[in-house]
């Protein structure tokens, strides 16, 4: 086994993403060692880069979405073989706390993130507990698999656990990106009749062969084309991937009387809701942070199946991880950022 890899690390906040060496980490007990083969590039790693999300101890190397295969076993990973090809939730969890015991993973005061409180996946090898681990089907590629844990699973659980989308529904994707364009497909596939918005045609043409009906907002003002599309009745829920002041009150605007939003994404802070039409009409405005290893599980089930369909835009070398983040910066890709591994 080689002394040392490759990795991307934030060596201090506020600088640039940046390859470097580091030692190749060993296994604690009840953990493997994961040669990466494909990891995904998320807008959150440039909010890490910023240091609005804190990381603790520095430097840290970063990435929480991956995929690869096992090549060590720590003592007492049983139940997982080397050679073996996985996927990892994000969240390393106590597994004890009330939430944790009734399956809500994701909000388990103790835990410790991948690519966030414990090293990530931007990196030629990663240490993970065995119990974050998600088998992989031959049939999805690295690649597609890279950006499960995070770009679909997050859609998946805030749609699916969150919002309760269900056969007839309305539902208003806001932001036809990464995560819009997999939120389009999950609900679609639950059977709801979904509009997605973005400004830029060529992701609107991708949203509508995934089966919703597009809505340019630089032609057409949010609230008139929903009128327009639902006879004034507005849509049940709204799943917000932009994140911005105007985003939720749009989309509030557009929610019928005891409608969800889902607030998937942040940057602006903090919200701003106009509380009159809010409380009149019994909606409900609904953070949503990440998912569990059950929302993978049953991501990875959907993608097999041909139901959803990773979206990949374009791919880097670990080395080249400035220009990737450039190109993340830039937005002018349909599909995610996948880092390989030269």
């Amino acid at each position: 086994m080689v002394e040392t890899m490759q990795a991307v690390v934030i060596a201090a906040y506020g600088g640039r993403l940046q390859a470097a060496r580091r030692p190749v980490p060993r296994p604690a007990a009840g953990e493997v060692l994961l040669r990466v083969r494909a990891s995904g590039l998320c807008s959150t790693d440039l909010h890490l880069l910023s240091g609005r999300q804190p990381l603790g101890e520095l430097p840290r190397i970063i990435g929480h979405e991956l995929a690869g295969e096992i090549v060590e076993l720590g003592a007492g990973a049983s139940g997982w073989r080397i050679g073996a090809r996985v996927t990892a939730a994000i969240d390393v969890t106590c597994g004890t706390c009330r939430f944790c015991l009734v399956g809500e993973t994701q909000l388990c005061p103790d835990m410790r993130r991948v690519g966030f409180e414990r090293d990530g996946g931007h990196a030629e090898f990663v240490a993970l507990p065995t119990g974050n681990l998600v088998a992989l089907p031959a049939a999805i590629s690295w690649e597609e698999a890279a950006i499960l844990p995070d770009a679909v699973a997050c859609m998946y659980h805030s749609l699916m656990r969150q919002g309760g989308v269900g056969l007839g529904q309305r539902v208003l994707i806001l932001g036809a990106g990464g995560l819009g364009i997999h939120g389009v497909q999950i609900a679609r596939a639950a059977g709801a009749d979904v509009f997605a918005t973005s400004r830029r045609e060529e992701r609107l043409a991708l949203a509508e062969r995934f089966g919703a009906t597009a809505i340019n907002v630089s032609r057409e003002p949010l609230a008139r084309a929903i009128g327009r599309l639902t006879d004034d009745e507005g849509v049940d829920l709204v799943a917000d991937t932009i994140g911005t002041r105007e985003s939720v009150r749009e989309g509030l605007a557009v929610l019928r009387p005891g409608g969800k939003l889902l607030a998937i994404a942040y940057i602006d802070d903090p919200f701003e809701v106009p509380s009159l039409r809010f409380f009149k009409t019994e909606q409900q405005l609904i953070g949503c942070r990440g998912s569990t290893k059950q929302d993978l599980i049953d991501v990875v089930r959907l993608v097999e199946s041909g139901r959803v369909k990773p979206v990949l835009g374009a791919s880097y070398p670990l080395s080249a991880i400035e220009a990737a983040a450039a190109r993340l910066q830039a937005g002018d890709l349909v599909g995610r950022i996948w880092l390989s591994r030269e």
